[in-house]
């Protein structure tokens, strides 16, 4: 590992720790398997970091604030109804597979990590409460036409969404991110109670 200033190297650690994470989960992330991904010493992630558990919690905070950014760039100006779409389709999710490994296993870890837990349950929170502002966004223009709160609904499209997405690597033939994104897509226009094409 070359030089890096201390910013950055905190970051490549972050970034291997992801990795790690992705492949073997953050319940077998160790300090030796992190510096070897790295080709660092040992040395370098407890200089960086006091414990596993502060580094997971920081890779798990890392990535959320980078999924928000590139959310808030992908939905700038589209309408509620676009930015919906854009967010909650699986065929968007560009790297699916790392993506669902990172949150399933910090799901995971977050069982055994109190601090993670609530890193992963507040990244949760703000991004189900930005599906809710878009839905309010399109009752107050009159474009959804709600049966259920807008946090109900916010919280049943997350929670389609990322299943649909998981189940898509399960091989089988009939759901397949087409069929996936269909039935987000239905069950957005019954839900927003939208008639026609949008």
């Amino acid at each position: 590992m070359g030089y890096l200033t201390k910013d950055k190297k905190r970051q490549a650690i972050l970034e291997a720790a992801l990795a790690l994470a992705a492949s073997i989960g953050f319940a077998g992330i160790t300090a030796r398997k992190l510096a070897e991904k790295m080709g660092a010493a040992t040395g370098t992630i407890h200089h960086h970091f006091s414990s596993l558990e502060e580094l997971k919690n920081e890779a798990i905070q890392y990535h959320f604030e980078i999924t928000m950014a590139d959310d808030l760039r992908a939905t700038e100006g589209l309408t509620a109804y676009q930015a919906l779409l854009q967010l909650l389709l699986p065929s968007n999710f560009i790297n699916r597979e790392f993506e669902g490994r990172i949150w399933m296993s910090a799901e995971d870890e977050m069982w055994r990590n109190p601090k993670l837990k609530q890193t992963y349950s507040k990244a949760m929170v703000i991004f189900i409460e930005q599906l809710e502002m878009l839905i309010q966004k399109g009752v107050e223009s009159g474009v959804f036409k709600l049966s259920e709160p807008a946090r109900q609904c916010a919280l049943k499209f997350q929670a389609l969404s990322w299943s649909l997405c998981n189940y898509t690597h399960l091989g089988d033939e009939v759901l397949n991110l087409d069929t996936a994104d269909s039935i987000v897509i239905n069950d957005l226009q019954q839900t927003l109670g939208l008639t026609g094409s949008i």
